[in-house]
């Protein structure tokens, strides 16, 4: 039974515990386990309960409840059952983790590291440790001491490559996109032929504004298989690239996002004809979401195409943007039977209210 749970085989293993006979605590015990694995921690708690019920000194179904409660959110209850189970808990070195989760969720992040530092001084080997230390002082705003904690971790674990990801992504989330990027160019130095990589530290560099580091580095990204074409020709055009923007956006693979995309960039270069141009490309993507509609509506004022920019602004639905169409429309009311292209007061970009 227990190699069908820890090999995952799942439905052989409730197939054969429905037909087993025996102590009530150990089947109980496995059919919360089963529970678990299926990600079904409410209905396991019931099975725990049942095992400490019918053996109190099943102290492990503690620590198996106590992680149920956790994933159900109910972190008092983990709590007091992994207090309950420490005596078996103790002598491992993911129970500390479990704990200093529960604490933390529970608003006590003095006690959370407090338990982490017990459990590296038991478990000094035990390096994750070190970054659930960094990813808890993140959460707490402790950046400077968060990125030499992660330091420290990846010090001992160079090979680890979610590990720079994680503590590069929690400090990005939190807003310290700079002490993200020193952990992921650390990454990028180890693994720079990994295109998710490269991509991680991008994104840190485009938090910070730095839109060309991270337009170059999505297009390395992209070279080594990644699919990051759409971010570096956003990066570029906020660079001010327009050039290398076009390039990256050809090889954009899905066909509805290239050409909004190419729309977009060709309105804000003000090339409206070419705008215009990719009309019947879009019609036939079938990529003509509202916002784009208004946008080629706009391109089709600008060149003087007055009667599809009206076709395009009354198929407009979204209300949000219903104020801009407005402008569009009233437009080509005011310019219907005039030569030459629409005035350049109004914006190619709808606002929302």
């Amino acid at each position: 039974m227990q190699e069908l749970l820890n090999e995952g085989r799942l439905d052989a293993a409730e197939k054969l515990l429905a037909g087993l006979e025996g102590d009530e605590a150990v089947l109980e015990g496995f059919r919360g386990i089963l529970a678990m694995k299926r990600n079904l921690a409410c209905e396991a708690i019931p099975h725990f309960k049942k095992v400490l019920s019918l053996k109190p000194t099943q102290t492990a179904a503690w620590l198996y409840l106590g992680q149920a409660y956790f994933q159900t959110e109910k972190h008092q209850e983990a709590l007091d059952a992994l207090v309950r189970g420490g005596k078996i808990g103790q002598k491992i070195p993911s129970y500390f983790q479990l704990l200093a989760r529960v604490e933390k969720a529970l608003g006590r992040p003095q006690d959370s590291y407090d338990t982490l530092e017990r459990a590296l001084r038991r478990f000094p080997d035990e390096h994750e440790l070190l970054r659930e230390e960094a990813l808890l002082l993140v959460n707490e705003g402790l950046y400077l001491a968060a990125l030499e904690k992660g330091q420290e971790y990846l010090a001992r674990c160079p090979e680890d490559r979610n590990g720079y990801l994680i503590l590069g992504e929690a400090l990005r989330s939190a807003g310290r996109p700079r002490e993200a990027a020193v952990i992921l160019e650390w990454a990028v130095l180890r693994f720079d032929q990994d295109p998710e990589v490269l991509a991680r530290l991008a994104f840190s560099y485009a938090t910070d504004r730095r839109w060309l580091a991270a337009a170059r580095l999505f297009t390395r990204a992209t070279r080594l298989g990644g699919d990051f074409a759409h971010e570096a020709t956003e990066h570029f055009r906020l660079a001010g690239k327009l050039q290398e923007a076009l390039e990256q956006n050809a090889l954009v693979q899905n066909l509805e996002k290239r050409l909004r995309q190419r729309l977009a960039l060709y309105i804000g270069a003000e090339r409206f004809a070419r705008a215009a141009a990719l009309d019947r490309l879009l019609v036939a993507a079938q990529a003509l979401d509202d916002t784009t509609r208004y946008r080629l509506a706009y391109a089709h004022l600008r060149t003087g195409n007055l009667d599809r920019a009206r076709d395009l602004c009354l198929q407009v639905k979204d209300p949000a943007i219903e104020e801009s169409t407005a402008k569009i429309l009233k437009a080509v009311a005011e310019h219907r039977g005039l030569e030459g292209p629409a005035p350049r007061e109004m914006s190619p970009h709808p606002t929302q209210p």
